[in-house]
């Protein structure tokens, strides 16, 4: 009886163990006052994705909020299995899947104005110790908050953690210019010193 019964502790306990380590963790560190969603690979909205992994999202106070100077701006992770790097053809291609997916754009019409699918460009900005940095554009339509087309400008670091096989890709979006104060804001979204080990 005691046998069967450490039997059914261990296996509950290996169930447990094996649970917590299949939870992704998060990637991104903001202050308590950001909302923070882990969203798992694939996304339900963008379907043509086709990682393995998770998304760390992080958005500010008042980011849904029209009047407020942090409107549309917000930062977000990918940790991607068994991705090296993203070139930026594949980083533009899927970006636009994902907003496409996010806007509902793959209709072409939204409240019966036809609307043109996400255009998303990359520009490869620098690189250091295989680690890629880009600067970009998404021009898409922001069927959820003003029913208006929307210019996002996108900053973009990609690591590469060698010994997981995996990326982290972190991206900052704002539809305000370079150079505004959003940018200081956006810039405080850090990755976690142990990024590499969740």
């Amino acid at each position: 009886m005691k046998v069967n019964m450490l039997i059914i502790c261990l296996l509950l306990h290996s169930i447990v163990v094996f649970g917590q380590e299949d939870q992704p963790m998060e990637v991104l560190k903001t202050d308590s006052t950001w909302i923070k969603e882990i969203i798992e690979f694939p996304l339900g909205f963008a379907q043509e994705i086709k990682f393995k992994g998770f998304e760390d999202l992080r958005f500010p106070p008042g980011w849904s909020k029209e009047e407020s100077p942090n409107f549309w701006s917000y930062a977000w992770a990918w940790s991607l299995n068994d991705v090296k790097k993203l070139t930026e053809s594949e980083l533009e291609q899927n970006i636009q899947f994902y907003f496409d997916g996010l806007m509902g754009l793959s209709l072409r019409k939204h409240n019966g104005v036809n609307i043109q699918p996400t255009n998303a460009i990359f520009i490869k900005k620098e690189i250091s110790r295989g680690n890629y940095h880009y600067i970009g554009k998404v021009k898409t339509f922001d069927t959820r908050y003003t029913n208006k087309p929307m210019t996002l400008h996108v900053l973009v670091e990609q690591h590469y953690c060698s010994q997981e096989k995996r990326s982290i890709i972190l991206f900052r979006f704002s539809p305000k210019a370079f150079g505004n104060q959003v940018w200081e804001l956006l810039k405080k979204v850090k990755l976690r010193t142990n990024f590499c080990e969740h």
